[in-house]
C-alpha cells in the first residue's frame, strides 16, 4: 500500500507540473493583459510600466521559473483584476463547485448504480431497455442544452424553482440535476456491463448452492466484485467535476471555479488562470489515490499489485 501512494502521488505531481506547465504557456500566448486593464488611450509609457509591475516584460524563462517557485511555496501570484492573491480567489468559488460536484455524484450513484444493476439482473426486460435509451440519450444531448431545457420548463414554464445564483437549497437542485444526466449514462452501463460480467461467476453459483440469500448474493458477491469498475470510473468523474463542469456553471449563473475561469479567460487574467489548473490538477491527484486505496480496501486481492 505504501509504495501504491508513492506512485501516485508521485505521478500526481508530474500531472500537476505538466498542467501548470502547459497552461503557463498557453497563458502567454493569448494576448497582452495590459489591453484589458488600462483604458485605451494609455499611453506606450503606462502600458510598458504596467508590464514591468506584473513582471511580463521579463523573458518567458524567467517568467516560468519565477512562477514555478512561488508554486512551490504555495504562492501563485497575485490576481491582475483583483486585489486579492491567486488563492484567496479561487478559494472564495471553490466550496460553491464542490458542492455542486458532491451533490451531483452522490445524486448520480443513488439513480445509476440500481438502475444499472437491476437492468442486469433483468436483462432484455423493460427496465434494462429503458436505462439503455436514457443512457443513449443522455450522451447525445449537450449539457448546455439540457440544462436550457431544465431552466425553461421548471424555472420559468412552473415557476418552482430559481433560475439562477446560490439563494439556498432550491438554487442547487437544477444544476444538480443536470450534471446527473451528463454522469449517469457512463456509469449506468458500466454497472449493468460489470454486473453482467460478474453474474455467470461459478463462486455466485457456489453462494447460491450454500444456500446464501439472493440480497446476500447480490451484495456480498455480485456488487462487492462488480462494482470496482464503477468505483474507478466514479474517482476519474468526481474529479473531473471540479474541472468540468463550466457548462452547467455558466448556464445557471453557478459562481463556482468553472465560472471563474471563463471569467479569467475572457479577461487574460493568468495567474488566477493558472491557479484554476493548480487547484483542478491537485484535486485530481488526490481523488485518484483516495480511489486507489479504496478499491484495495474492497477486493483485497489488488492489494499485492503495484
Amino acid at each position: 500500500m505504501t509504495k501504491l501512494l508513492v506512485k501516485h502521488v508521485a505521478i500526481g505531481i508530474v500531472v500537476v507540473f505538466g498542467a501548470l506547465t502547459l497552461t503557463f504557456v498557453l497563458a502567454r500566448m493569448s494576448g497582452d493583459p495590459t489591453g484589458l486593464i488600462l483604458p485605451q488611450d494609455a499611453s506606450a509609457e503606462q502600458r510598458a510600466q504596467l508590464r514591468e509591475q506584473l513582471g511580463i516584460d521579463r523573458p518567458l524563462m524567467d517568467q516560468y521559473l519565477s512562477y514555478l517557485g512561488g508554486a512551490v511555496r504555495g504562492d501563485l501570484g497575485d490576481s491582475y483584476f483583483d486585489s486579492s492573491s491567486v488563492s484567496a480567489v479561487v478559494l472564495r468559488y471553490l466550496p460553491n463547485t464542490a458542492i455542486l460536484a458532491a451533490s451531483s455524484f452522490v445524486l448520480t450513484v443513488l439513480v445509476a448504480v440500481p438502475l444499472g444493476t437491476l437492468a442486469a439482473i433483468r436483462r432484455g426486460g423493460i427496465l434494462d431497455r429503458l436505462v439503455q435509451a436514457v443512457a443513449v440519450v443522455g450522451n447525445s444531448v449537450p449539457s448546455f442544452w439540457s440544462g436550457l431545457l431544465l431552466l425553461q420548463v421548471f424555472a420559468v414554464s412552473l415557476g418552482w424553482l430559481p433560475t439562477f445564483g446560490t439563494a439556498g437549497v432550491a438554487s442547487l437542485i437544477l444544476p444538480t440535476v443536470n450534471l446527473m444526466l451528463y454522469l449517469f449514462p457512463h456509469m449506468a452501463r458500466l454497472t449493468r456491463a460489470s454486473v453482467l460480467d460478474v453474474l455467470p461467476m461459478p463462486y455466485v453459483d457456489t453462494a447460491r448452492t450454500k444456500g446464501a440469500s439472493e440480497p446476500r448474493v447480490m451484495t456480498v458477491h455480485v456488487l462487492r466484485n462488480g462494482l470496482l469498475p464503477v468505483l474507478a470510473l466514479g474517482g476519474v468523474q468526481f474529479g473531473s467535476l471540479f474541472g468540468g463542469a463550466v457548462l452547467t456553471e455558466t448556464v445557471f449563473a453557478w459562481p463556482g471555479i468553472g465560472t471563474l475561469a471563463v471569467r479569467s479567460i475572457s479577461r487574460s487574467d493568468f495567474p488566477v488562470v493558472q491557479g484554476i489548473v493548480v487547484y483542478v490538477a491537485v484535486i485530481f491527484a488526490i481523488v485518484t489515490v483516495l480511489t486507489e486505496v479504496l478499491a484495495r480496501v474492497a477486493n483485497p486481492r489488488l492489494r499485492t499489485a503495484v
